[in-house]
């Protein structure tokens, strides 16, 4: 019997040996390293922006209120200044409902041993992970006083809304640094660690005031508060903030963080750094908001332009941060635009601009907003009639069209009468599809288009990609039609492509762990054909012509002028 038992000692002694030496490998000067900012990377391997996903501010213990730290051992830790890093009557409880379980269902972590689970790899829900976590709390109350673990503790923890640490947490929330918490403050953040997405105040305010409430009366119950105080902050209304706080951000670095959350999920996304791989080229990125910030404010300039302007806005929206007014301001009202890209060969995004300026408005209106499409969506009628054996050498008709046959600004006249095709709206006679296009002729335009069938137009411009529902009547020739910018690009890939088209846009390349796994890889192309490659050649010849002698003619000289 002794040398059962004796042996049974050797081998604990053993099992405690091992984990000890497990929780020693972990390097404890590391616990202060809390960088979490990933990386964006452009097609060419440039640094083209950071996501945040752990929006955080370390700051020291005495800029901690009481109040948080008491609420938060109140709730989280009742005996946080007697363990020794773990509490030996949790753990009892804990093992009795997780042997029951027949696995790992409740932790009964104390405060340091959440420490040490958020600062090194303590994942999975193991006995032995549970072990090597005492151990290494154990490690960690050996080297730290209890005030500098409450420290690490609250600038690492996560509070919910994409907030980590209490002075992201207070500032998010309450739009005051930590050390400015009132006591009810400090209840919300200590009753939001258990449950930080479902009981944020932003998704659940009702959720977020019952845990609170909970914190305070823990706090009451440990001596931290009285019952007048208590009672005081629990009749208090819950006062947040406004969620949006998009300075340092722009549309394509927004887009990104939605498409890497939607790759490697939420928590993934917002614990992990990352090298994001995309497809964005950064110089070409630049060009494009410049050229469209310098264009629109050169309109602003146009003798009788009467509307709101960049410039006056921003000055106000300044204002407005300097006395932390700014999420109060209305949207903006000055001149818009947007700017998409698009690899032909691959549908990568090379540029993506949603509008002026991203802290103003964070409405993008390259993926979101329609707008009729204009003459944009002439390429894709003559494309439906070259489909059909029409040439561009054919012969059309330019003459006046009773615009009952399509109703632009009116039922009644001819078609051009309410808007006139080009300046001086001058009836050429026959000419060529292909001077047609060119020229952006709509008479001619509409008669090819009746001729080839109105339901097979609409059926090209989906096959194209245009997703959005475009109205079954012949003004649709012409563009009445709202449509998305980023739709319009991916459906003109088709001329220069030999008529396919890669299947959707897409930004990511791929997107990687610190030590290299990829999480999300864009896999190779796929291609969908729409049209002949004998029609793309066609059609991409005709917009040469434009380019060249049509109406793109100011556009392309504009371009070679910049």
């Amino acid at each position: 019997m002794a040398f059962v038992l004796g042996g049974f000692a050797i081998y604990v002694s053993m099992i405690v040996a091992d984990l000890k030496n497990q929780a020693a490998v972990f390097d404890l000067s590391k616990m202060e390293q809390m960088e979490s900012a990933s990386v964006i990377l452009d097609r060419n391997g440039k640094i083209f922006g950071q996501i945040y996903v752990e929006n955080r501010q370390t700051i020291p213990y005495d800029q901690i209120p009481h109040d948080l730290v008491n609420a938060v051992v109140a709730v989280e830790d009742a005996g946080f200044y007697q363990h020794h890093g773990y509490s030996l009557g949790g753990i009892l409880r804990a093992t009795l409902k997780n042997l029951t379980a027949g696995r790992v269902r409740q932790g009964a972590s104390t405060i340091t041993q959440q420490v040490a689970r958020n600062s090194f790899a303590l994942k999975g829900r193991t006995f032995r992970r549970k072990l090597v976590e005492i151990f290494l709390a154990r490690r960690i109350e050996d080297n730290f006083n209890k005030q500098k673990i409450m420290e690490l503790y609250l600038n690492r923890i996560y509070f919910g809304g994409g907030l980590y640490g209490a002075e992201a947490a207070a500032r998010g929330y309450f739009g005051k640094p930590a050390r400015e918490m009132t006591l009810e403050e400090c209840a919300t953040l200590a009753g939001l660690i258990k449950s930080p997405n479902r009981l944020s105040p932003w998704s659940d305010k009702a959720g977020s005031r019952e845990a609170r409430n909970y914190a305070l009366t823990r706090m009451r119950e440990q001596g931290f508060i009285d019952a007048v105080k208590c009672a005081e902050a629990q009749g208090r209304e819950l006062v947040i903030g406004n969620r949006q706080n998009a300075q340092g951000q722009n549309y394509a670095v927004d887009y990104i963080r939605q498409q890497v959350i939607n790759a490697v999920g939420w928590g993934r996304a917002m614990n992990e750094g990352f090298k994001i791989h995309t497809t964005i080229d950064g110089e070409l990125q630049k060009i494009a908001e410049e050229s469209l910030r310098t264009s629109l404010a050169k309109a602003e300039l146009h003798p009788g332009y009467d509307h709101q302007t960049y410039a006056e806005y921003a000055a106000r929206f300044k204002q407005a941060k300097s006395n932390g007014t700014a999420s109060a301001q209305p949207a903006p009202d000055y001149l818009q635009g947007a700017v998409v890209g698009i690899d032909n060969e691959t549908g990568g995004i090379l540029v993506l601009v949603g509008g002026r300026d991203f802290e103003h408005n964070q409405y993008d209106r390259a993926l979101q907003a329609k707008r009729p499409a204009g003459t944009a969506m002439l390429p894709f009628v003559y494309a439906t009639a070259f489909e059909q054996g029409m040439y561009p050498g054919s012969l059309v008709e330019d003459s006046p069209l009773d615009n009952r046959a399509v109703m632009i600004g009116g039922m009644t006249g001819i078609l051009g009468e309410w808007g006139p095709e080009n300046a001086d709206n001058r009836y050429e006679g026959a000419m060529t599809a292909r001077q047609a296009l060119a020229k952006s002729k709509n008479g001619a335009t509409v008669r090819i288009g009746m001729d080839a069938g109105l339901d097979d137009v609409l059926q090209l411009c989906k096959n194209a990609g245009i997703r959005s529902t475009l109205r079954p009547y012949p003004a649709t020739f012409l563009g009445t039609s709202e449509v998305t910018l980023t739709e319009l690009a991916l459906a003109y890939t088709i001329f220069p492509n030999g008529g396919w088209r890669a299947t959707a846009p897409h930004i990511l390349e791929k997107i990687e762990e610190k030590d290299g796994t990829v999480w999300n890889a864009q896999r190779e192309t796929k291609k969908q054909s729409v049209i002949k490659p004998e029609t793309a050649y066609e059609v991409h010849s005709c917009l040469v012509d434009a380019l060249e002698n049509g109406t793109g003619k100011t556009a392309r000289q504009y371009s070679i002028s910049r």
